[in-house]
């Protein structure tokens, strides 16, 4: 993982139950190396879960690192190897509403780094769409964020968002057309 961006071109699409049953036991028995084969499985995933939620990318990414200092602490804690990911999950979701506890006055949203944007065109697209994801539901949203920014798909996608694999993708097909309608109107 590179400072300040989370590394998701290594996550794999459905975790292996019997590779996670692997590691969760090497992490659990010490082995450093394992645990950081499970946050390369979970950790992108966390992210996109809460940047769904959380559009403050330095807030997000401080979370991640929380929940996996605290996850490395409370492995004992994490006994089905299936569940990990959806344990490791809830942590990070624990420290984004303590987060949100400990800063009452701050905005969980953040606006478009405008900086980025070199031309005024592309500002005015970039603006729009942050406008048209702003507009999507929150299922769709989610949809959208775990499917490229986690690079999940198929019974994975289908797993976060507690659906099966057809709803998911119908989820992110209906989000790609809102947002394809918003960016054409």
């Amino acid at each position: 993982m590179r400072r300040g961006v989370l590394d998701t071109r290594r996550v794999s699409s459905v975790p292996n139950p019997t590779e996670l049953a692997t590691l969760l036991a090497r992490a659990r028995g010490g082995d450093r190396g394992a645990f950081a084969g499970l946050m390369r499985i979970s950790a992108p995933r966390l992210a996109a879960y809460l940047g769904a939620r959380i559009s403050r990318p330095q807030v997000v990414e401080r979370l991640v690192g929380e929940a996996i200092v605290s996850a490395w602490g409370r492995l004992a804690e994490a006994e089905d190897p299936r569940q990990f990911p959806s344990w490791f999950r809830r942590i990070g979701a624990g420290f984004a509403m303590q987060w949100k506890s400990d800063h009452p006055g701050e905005s969980i949203k953040e606006p478009f780094p405008e900086s980025r944007c070199a031309e005024p065109a592309q500002l005015a697209r970039m603006r729009k769409l942050q406008e048209g994801l702003q507009k999507l539901a929150e299922p769709e949203r989610m949809a959208l964020e775990q499917r490229f920014r986690a690079s999940l798909q198929d019974e994975a996608l289908g797993e976060v968002l507690h659906c099966d694999a057809a709803k998911a993708q119908e989820l992110v097909e209906r989000a790609l057309a809102a947002l394809g309608r918003h960016l054409d109107a």
